[in-house]
């Protein structure tokens, strides 16, 4: 979808629970963050293990890098924490989100050709509850992402639903047992595109992918957005300090009135024993 018409836009996120958007950012945009990701993942090779900057897969070496995930990629590079703040964007998230927007984190999922790791079914809201449900995460496409090579799959509408159940012997495990929950995700959606293009999906979507079995890795930047009368109720230290908090609105000002929904919520606690990866987080599920 181009963006023609502003409610046709709202009206599709409303009623699906995404949208997305055809080569939002610019193919020299794409090389930039191509080039960036490379260079990181090029320091991955001096890294042994997961830590604070990446996840690894477990066969990751000097030799051959296989990353997970580059933590917080809008601080480890000036050409993410602009594209945070990319004109474009914020068009869209001002339509979607309204008025005022916070900037809340930033991932970049990375697919290695071959086996790169699953990410388990889940809402990002089980992981971030919210004074109320104003969020979403963008999804840029760093490369070209077709059916083959691990596509982003979201089922439509569940955004509509409850709450799922995210925990695994009375642990927080960030992901949902389907068969409990009786989820059919004959109905998931594929996020394809060519890179540069961008999908918005809201926090209570359900989502998930594959291991990629393909021979082309697949890499995806992550933005998290929220109203900025949307306060946390957890995790308030990825803001970072209050000012920093403030300093996070991308879009219109600030507020001290949180806007306070009656939805429904679980709280992402107990904790496992490394909270820091979604990917140690959705192993515990497997013991």
């Amino acid at each position: 979808m181009q963006i023609t018409n502003p409610n046709v836009l709202k009206d599709d996120y409303e009623q699906q629970g995404f949208v997305i958007v055809n080569e939002l950012f610019e193919k020299g945009e794409i090389a930039e963050f191509q080039r960036v990701t490379n260079e990181l993942v090029e320091q991955s090779k001096s890294h042994q293990k997961s830590d604070t900057k990446f996840d690894l897969e477990q066969d990751h070496s000097a030799a051959s890098p296989r990353v997970q995930r580059i933590k917080i990629p809008h601080k480890q590079s000036e050409v993410f924490g602009r594209a945070v703040r990319n004109p474009k964007m914020l068009r869209v998230l001002k339509i979607l989100l309204g008025e005022n927007v916070r900037f809340r984190n930033s991932k970049l999922n990375i697919k290695a050709a071959h086996g790169g790791s699953a990410v388990d079914w889940h809402q990002d809201w089980a992981f971030y509850p919210h004074t109320n449900t104003d969020l979403l995460a963008v999804g840029i496409m760093i490369d070209d992402i077709d059916e083959d090579n691990a596509p982003l799959m979201v089922v439509p509408q569940s955004h509509l639903g409850k709450t799922l159940n995210h925990h695994h012997k009375g642990i927080f495990s960030g992901s949902v047992d389907l068969k409990n929950e009786g989820i059919d995700i004959s109905a998931a959606v594929k996020i394809t595109g060519k890179a540069g293009s961008a999908s918005f999906h809201h926090v209570k979507t359900l989502h998930g992918s594959s291991p990629n079995s393909s021979n082309r890795t697949r890499r995806l930047l992550l933005f998290e957005f929220a109203a900025a009368d949307a306060w946390p109720l957890v995790d308030f230290e990825v803001y970072g300090d209050f000012s920093e908090y403030k300093e996070k609105i991308v879009i219109g000002k600030n507020t001290l009135q949180p806007r306070c929904e009656n939805v429904d919520m679980i709280m992402p606690y107990p904790r496992p024993t490394n909270p820091d990866s979604i990917y140690r987080i959705q192993e515990s599920r497997k013991k």
